[in-house]
């Protein structure tokens, strides 16, 4: 193959890559529209009060969110978008761009990512699927296993982790580890009155975020209503 048509298809790559994400983000409007929600395209910088909340996701990548709506659903502020870093291979990812020699399993991880609004303080937990990735939350946060012996089944396929033992195991009950059972894969990150939903290297399409934001709401109103009884 000579280089000049390597260099086409090359370009012919970028121009369907370009074309895929400008259409991406034309379905993702009119979903925000139908849903009442504002929506902005493309890159722009996280929200500066984001960064002091302490999620774990956001500190994986650089300071960049993409395709963000903005609402109000079932009374709770909620926002939507997009967010990608690069990480290694079984770990996590980079604030800053690795050294070119050091790109070998490296991959790029994209995902639609939720936040929400409770109308109760949660207690601080990260919760992810014991199958994911290595992560240093424990450690960066000072957060401890949340052991729960009595329902092997949802041990072996969730890590809890948490800062008040006691709280967070009112919190985690039957319905609520039934709940992360029937809804596989799920990560949620909550901070106070503040989470963050979402599913590792999942972007979703257009048409599957309203019954995302369904989900969302099935598991924040069942979490404030724990949170209620503790």
């Amino acid at each position: 193959m000579t280089k000049v048509a390597i260099l086409i298809i090359i370009a012919l790559i970028i121009v369907a890559g370009i074309y895929t994400e400008m259409q991406r983000g034309n379905n993702l409007a009119a979903t925000a529209k139908r849903l009442g929600f504002d929506f902005t395209s493309g890159l722009q910088r996280m929200p500066a009060e984001w960064e002091a909340l302490g999620f774990d996701l956001l500190l994986q990548g650089q300071s960049e969110i993409g395709n963000r709506m903005t609402g109000m659903r079932s009374g709770r502020a909620v926002e939507v978008f997009d967010y990608s870093f690069d990480a290694t291979a079984a770990g996590e990812g980079f604030k800053k761009q690795p050294a070119i020699d050091d790109q070998v399993n490296i991959e790029r991880r994209n995902q639609t990512v939720v936040r929400v609004q409770s109308a109760v303080v949660l207690p601080d937990f990260d919760i992810s699927p014991a199958s994911s990735h290595m992560r240093n939350v424990a450690q960066r946060f000072g957060f401890a296993p949340l052991m729960l012996q009595e329902n092997r089944a949802f041990s072996q396929a969730y890590n809890v982790l948490v800062a008040d033992a006691v709280r967070c195991r009112a919190l985690f009950i039957e319905s609520v580890q039934q709940f992360f059972m029937s809804h596989p894969d799920l990560v949620v990150e909550a901070r106070g009155r503040d989470l963050l939903v979402y599913r590792f290297e999942k972007r979703l399409k257009a048409k599957d975020i309203e019954g995302f934001l369904q989900e969302v709401d099935e598991l924040v109103r069942l979490l404030e209503s724990m949170a209620g009884t503790t």
